[in-house]
């Protein structure tokens, strides 16, 4: 499953060791979000540290894992839909421009996100993290099935 996901999920998932974490790390998922994150990230890492049970090393090499799995997608990549995405959610919140920017420019199932407001517009679908969890729980109960079988 090919997902947008929002610098929130990622935040969660070095913050503590969770049925997030869990998922950011499955292979059943392909996560990308925008180069945008990088900003985000050196912004909150003291921050995130503040709340991680653990070294800043080891967040460090908590960060380097993640990013093995997480495509950051540069701006170029998206840009020729900002315009597009603006108009979808820029009223609604100008940073989740990119997010849906991303979204609209590459294949995938929608954007996973703890924020409402994405909800507030209709153009890409939204997973919030319970969808992720009933998504990811039962690709993992036929993950077990086919192995007894």
């Amino acid at each position: 499953m090919k997902l947008i996901i929002d610098t929130n999920i990622i935040f969660s998932g070095l913050i503590k060791k969770s049925i997030t974490r869990e998922i950011l790390l499955s292979p059943n998922f392909e996560f990308y979000t925008p180069d945008f994150y990088n900003i985000e990230l050196n912004k909150y890492k003291s921050y995130i540290l503040t709340k991680f049970n653990g070294t800043e090393e080891e967040l460090d090499e908590l960060i380097k894992i993640l990013h093995e799995k997480i495509i950051i997608v540069v701006e170029n990549e998206y840009s020729d839909e900002m315009e597009k995405a603006e108009s979808i959610i820029g009223k609604i919140d100008p940073k989740d421009i990119p997010f849906i920017a991303l979204a609209l420019s590459i294949e995938n199932e929608g954007i996973w996100t703890r924020d409402d407001h994405f909800t507030k517009q209709s153009e890409i679908k939204i997973y919030s993290t319970s969808d992720l969890i009933s998504i990811y729980n039962e690709k993992k109960k036929q993950e077990l099935e086919s192995e007894k079988n």
